[in-house]
């Protein structure tokens, strides 16, 4: 019996969820631990579960309705959700009313409350024989009818331990490993500080309350953030600076001196008699002022030049800069630049706040550059004995790395402790020396966790960014997935670091556990009923390197936690790339968990590719795995919510379905080719009738990757193909630009697709139609529906053939791609055969049927809609054929009369009507 996930999925719910869950930045249930790259949605998670555990019956609807129950994504349970206040003021009919998307604005999280209502059990309970009262109790007996046990699920890419934490949530047996130990330790926090209940959680807060109150007290003995005002500081910019060949005095680097500009806060730089330091200046400046400072005195750093402060026709190459031969690299010893280097730092800017909350900002003074230099001095003689105990990196930074690299080549910084202030690196010291001073397993993970944390907001890669609309402050370190050193950068105090300490989400108040290991994913030996992996793929996030960076804050305390785990990244054993070791290593993988799964057991792999090439290559990867596909759905994770199933979005979540493949039957090509289409079209249809005609659960992109499952489902079915084995397939030479047969199959399956999806309107003219005329008007389709992400557009030509669009799309940005109207074409791209613009090297377009009709349109606008120009081009056009193709061109026109009505679509309000009247004139034209 299929899982309710093979045969359907709430799309565009579980998208506007998911989008809510990312909406919610740091009010994430798991981001409070600690930074991690690419955690998926809880509730994706929670569904997949859920839709895997789930069978499905005869009655698909009654299906769909009980998910959702479950999940509290019904009608029903979004109104349970309601926020109280809301709910009075809203109303269940106003409530209702509402876009699924724009409910969500007024709810709260599915995580966050008890579950379905009382009368929801009663009809979940009654469609799936079951008798349960929670979630929990409703997963044990779903695994023990499908596994006879608490269904176990496994995630060997643990990461930032979404998948792990939900199945434990819910009430699964958890098992979660990573070869990487920064993404162990956050996995194992989730289940034991997050899940360990509320005990856990206060005796964590407890210790962090009381470091940072300790530590406090020695910052306030030492009187290093306080002025002789009674201010303190609460951030510390810090920039770069240089003395170029040719120059007499050092210039600050910044791409920007504007500190605060809702404040309308500037640095002005000025020079001193007999010095080669220039002098900083805060000053307010008003509105004309600010614009004006902006266009010609805002920076010193423009497109990797240096410019002059003082005469801006004089500049610098950054890259010269560094010298032919490189900059001086950093010992452990360096904290800050020795005299003769290249870069220099210099503190130009102190936000200090008073006792009753009110800020200003102030150049540094005397006082406040001995009070830097005496936090030089307080770290210089604790720093060898903090190193040695692990309170600050003692670890060099790895070379060759792609993001690595970076700091090395371009400051000269070799170690981990280089890429922080002494300031920064003082204060982190003094709390990781507070912390650690307890010795249980939860509390020292909560340590590292801790200054982690706070590493990631304080370090010499945190931006300063002077918001427009609020105050001004520092980033984090990876506000992107680099390690790219700055040229100003901002320190956040002590007093500013409490913003930053481990939090826990107030919904989660369980005692939950799983299994925690730092592992090869090829050396697992754990069986497991499902696994949900998302797997690394063609480098998109280095998280070896990156990973790193919080790794050398663990250093000697990690192994002293978890003696078990290797304290390394093991760089050499991550799986990376887009060659032949990685696809052996893929391979390897996942051979390995299949062999670790009941032969009724299911697997899901997420990715986020949308290219034919990638599918296939990670098809036969699975397939070479003796794994066979038997669904796919894609989560658009990363949208506004307004956006959602509209196009507005970058990239979504693939969940690819997988069963292990039982028997060895053979496959020939011949035979595969009917029998994808078969059941791209069987998909296709069975996802048009679950759609729901207001919203809508499927975009095109969902039947593009649909049609890859489909492909995937027959072709994986399969032992080898034509006799060919498929572990030799998956890694054949081939010459560059030779496809495989499996992608080829794959494409194919594109194709079937998209002549599959009519627009609807269009049923009657459709077959009539060429491939590049089909592709326009689908192109038009998708667009009228909000699509605007030039990938699809590019998916759609490679469906119908169509290898140059350029000439059709009036815009080609990334999201916000649209094809040329019938006036936007004009005479240039629309003009009678022969024409000049067709004359040398005509697209297909150009002499098409649609092509004509199109400026037939663009005459009967330019006419003020007077339709005779445009009837009688027609009539010239296609002479006697004019009569039997009126017909079809009064449906054509008819269809593109109906595009101006669409919410997207006002650059048709000229061309709508002229469609309109054309069609008309057409209509009662008459020989």
């Amino acid at each position: 019996m299929p899982a309710f996930i093979e045969t359907q999925f709430p799309i565009a719910r579980l998208s506007a969820e998911s989008f809510k869950e990312r909406k919610s930045v740091s009010g994430q249930t798991l981001t409070g631990l600690g930074k991690w790259w690419g955690r998926k949605p809880l509730i994706l998670v929670r569904a997949a579960i859920l839709g895997m555990l789930m069978p499905a019956s005869d009655d698909a609807k009654k299906d769909r309705e009980v998910f959702l129950q479950i999940l509290t994504m019904d009608d029903d349970g979004a109104w349970a959700r309601c926020k109280p206040n809301l709910q009075k003021k809203l109303g269940r009919t106003a409530f209702d009313a509402l876009p699924y998307a724009k409910r969500l604005a007024h709810c709260e999280r599915p995580e966050n409350i008890v579950g379905p209502e009382p009368e929801a059990w009663a009809e979940i309970n009654a469609h799936l024989g079951t008798n349960a009262n929670n979630l929990q109790e409703l997963v044990e007996q779903l695994g023990q009818r499908t596994f006879g046990c608490k269904p176990r699920v496994g995630d060997s890419f643990c990461g930032g331990g979404s998948i792990p934490f939900e199945a434990a949530r819910i009430g699964c047996d958890a098992y979660a490993s990573d070869l990487n130990p920064v993404a162990g330790l956050l996995t194992w926090a989730s289940l034991n500080l997050l899940g360990g209940g509320r005990h856990v959680q206060q005796q964590v807060m407890a210790v962090q309350s009381a470091a940072l109150q300790e530590a406090d007290t020695q910052v306030r003995a030492w009187g290093i953030e306080h002025n002789s005002l009674g201010e303190r500081a609460d951030a510390y910019l810090y920039c770069v600076e240089v003395k170029p060949e040719g120059c007499d005095y050092y210039i600050p680097l910044a791409p920007s001196w504007v500190v605060d500009e809702y404040s309308k806060i500037v640095v002005k730089w000025h020079r001193e008699p007999r010095s080669d330091r220039l002098t900083a200046e805060v000053a307010e400046l008003g509105d004309a002022e600010l614009e004006l400072y902006k266009a010609k005195l805002g920076a010193t750093v423009v497109k990797a030049r240096v410019v002059d402060p003082f005469n801006s026709t004089r500049s610098w190459s950054v890259e010269a800069l560094r010298g032919p031969d490189g900059l001086r690299r950093w010992t452990n010893d360096d904290v800050v630049p020795r005299p003769g280097d290249v870069f220099q730092e210099r503190l130009y800017c102190i936000r200090w706040v008073d006792d009753e909350g009110n800020r200003r900002y102030a150049a540094p003074d005397a006082n406040d550059l001995a009070r830097e230099a005496q936090v030089q001095q307080l770290l210089r003689e604790r720093f060898a004995h903090w190193q040695s105990e692990g309170f600050i990196p003692s670890r060099a930074i790895p070379e060759g790395g792609d993001k690595t690299e970076e700091p090395i080549r371009t400051r000269g910084w070799t170690r981990w402790h280089h890429l922080f202030t002494p300031r920064q690196l003082l204060i982190h010291g003094l709390l990781m020396k507070q912390l650690m001073s307890t010795s249980t397993c939860e509390l020292t993970a909560a340590a590292m966790l801790t200054v982690s944390r706070f590493a990631d907001w304080n370090s010499r890669l945190s931006c300063w960014l002077s918001s427009g609309t609020q105050i001004a402050g520092g980033k984090n370190t990876f506000l992107n997935q680099a390690l790219n050193p700055l040229f100003n950068y901002s320190t956040r105090p002590l007093s500013m670091l409490s913003s930053s300490k481990l939090t826990f989400n107030r919904g989660v108040n369980l005692s939950i556990r799983g299994n925690v290991e730092v592992a090869d994913a090829r050396d697992i030996q754990e069986k497991c009923d499902l696994w949900i992996t998302d797997p690394p793929y063609a480098d998109a996030v280095n998280y070896h390197e990156l990973g790193d960076f919080f790794l050398a804050w663990y250093d000697k305390k990690l192994g002293r936690a978890f003696p078990q785990w290797i304290p390394d990244s093991r760089a050499e054993l991550a799986v990376r790339g887009d060659g032949d070791d990685f696809r052996r290593s893929m391979v390897g993988i996942y051979k390995n968990l299949t062999r670790h799964m009941p032969d009724n057991g299911l697997q899901m792999v997420m990715f986020t590719h949308q290219n034919p090439a990638v599918w296939a290559d990670l098809g036969m990867i699975l397939w070479a795995a003796g794994l066979k596909a038997t669904a796919a759905w894609t989560i658009s994770t990363e949208t506004e919510s307004a956006g959602i199933k509209k196009g507005n979005y970058v990239q979504g979540t693939v969940c690819l379905v997988l069963r292990k493949r039982i028997g060895d039957e053979p496959g020939f090509l011949d035979e595969v080719y009917p029998l994808v289409e078969d059941e791209v079209k069987r998909q296709i249809v069975s996802m048009q009738a679950l759609d729901e005609g207001s919203e809508p659960n499927f975009n095109d992109a969902d039947y593009q990757l649909a049609a890859y499952a489909a492909a995937l489902k027959v072709l994986t079915q399969y032992g080898n193909l034509d006799g060919r084995d498929v572990e030799h397939e998956v890694f054949a030479v081939r010459d560059k630009g030779k496809k495989s047969d499996f992608q080829v199959v794959i494409e194919r399956a594109l194709t079937i697709a998209c002549d599959a999806l009519i627009p609807r309107g269009l049923d009657a003219v459709w077959r009539d139609l060429s491939l590049v005329e089909r592709y326009y008007l689908r192109s038009l389709d998708i667009e009228s529906r909000g699509e605007h992400r030039q990938g699809m557009y590019e998916e759609l030509a490679r469906g119908f053939g169509v290898t140059d669009i350029r000439p059709l799309l009036k815009s080609d940005k990334a999201n916000g791609a649209r094809v040329h109207t019938p006036s936007g074409f004009a005479a240039s791209g629309l003009a009678p055969l022969g024409g000049a613009a067709v004359a040398s090297a005509p697209h297909p377009f150009a002499s098409a049927p649609l092509r004509h009709l199109l400026f037939a349109v663009r005459e009967t606008a330019v006419a003020g809609d007077n339709p005779e120009s445009g009837r009688q081009y027609l009539r010239d056009t296609f002479g006697q054929g004019y009569w039997s193709q009126r017909e079809r061109f009064v449906g054509l026109l008819e269809w593109l009369a109906a595009l101006g009505n669409a919410a997207d679509m006002e650059h048709w309000k000229t061309d709508s009507p002229a469609a309109r009247i054309l069609a008309g004139r057409l209509r009662n034209d008459h020989a």
